[in-house]
């Protein structure tokens, strides 16, 4: 959290099992930073829109579980995947299936609990165009529900063209690169601005659509290089064995530094909308 801090974010997103939400919420007041929205990969593994209903009824206690932790932690927003298109469910049932279960079991208790769903764009079989992104959140018309816009899953399209069709719901960002093989269908994650999305589109975009949300650098850790991946692996995997062992817990935090200071500076030299009239 201080290392956020100190490197110039305002807000962090946590994952629910990132630790208890009473202590994450301490850790951050005590490091000045907002834990602006929580995500929970429950709705993952188990579906809200699966064909089994024990499934889904375990999907359901999952994300309402989730909720009273982002509540815990003082999110405003916990991120939403609302189903996954598979041979058990065509992309109409997840349509169908979801909105039913987000607004009979899911929205209450999140309009109580004052959360905002933010569903994301992830490569679930689901919501696979600006359009479709658009009005499947225009559908519930409720301002609980928004999206939170990926624009390294953009596969098809280019973001840019996505923002400016489904920015206007969206309510949160995750910012990451992505470098496309289409020919051999293969993808990688990379650092901002070693991928191939056209950042100057992109900031010109956000300009267009007024955007004023939460940018998330997404994903910072797995987009290093291997090198950097497997020595913070390797730390983290040596410190479980170990214990508590301060040259290691040292060599974690310079590497969480550097993951951290890194996301940052290209956050501002890639992301940031130039001032108007400038480059």
């Amino acid at each position: 959290m201080r290392i956020a801090q100190e490197a110039g974010f305002e807000g962090i997103e946590l994952e629910v099992g990132d630790g208890p939400a009473a202590a994450l919420r301490q850790a951050a007041d005590a490091a000045g930073i907002i834990i602006h929205s929580v995500h929970c990969w429950e709705n993952y593994r188990k579906p809200l829109t699966s064909p089994e209903p024990a499934v889904r009824d375990a999907g359901i206690a999952a994300t309402l579980a989730a909720l009273e932790a982002a509540h815990v932690m003082g999110a405003g927003a916990m991120l939403l995947i609302p189903g996954v298109v598979g041979a058990d469910a065509s992309y109409d049932e997840v349509d169908r299936r979801s909105r039913d279960v987000i607004v009979r079991a899911i929205l209450p208790e999140a309009e109580r609990l004052g959360i905002v769903l933010v569903v994301e764009n992830v490569w679930n079989g689901f919501l696979l165009s600006p359009c479709d992104c658009a009005r499947y959140i225009e559908s519930f018309a409720s301002p609980g529900v928004r999206l939170c816009l990926d624009l390294g899953n953009v596969i098809f399209g280019r973001p840019e063209g996505w923002l400016d069709i489904a920015g206007r719901c969206a309510a949160s960002l995750h910012l990451k690169d992505l470098r496309h093989w289409l020919h051999l269908r293969r993808y990688q994650i990379v650092r901002v601005g070693e991928g191939d999305i056209d950042w100057p589109a992109v900031r010109a975009a956000l300009t267009r659509i007024g955007f004023s949300g939460w940018g998330v650098m997404a994903e910072a850790e797995s987009a290093q290089p291997n090198w950097s991946k497997r020595a913070f692996s390797w730390t983290r995997r040596l410190s479980a064995r170990l214990g508590w062992n301060p040259p290691l817990a040292a060599a974690e935090r310079r590497l969480s530094r550097h993951y951290v200071d890194d996301a940052m500076r290209r956050f501002r030299r890639y992301v940031v909308p130039s001032p108007a009239g400038s480059n």
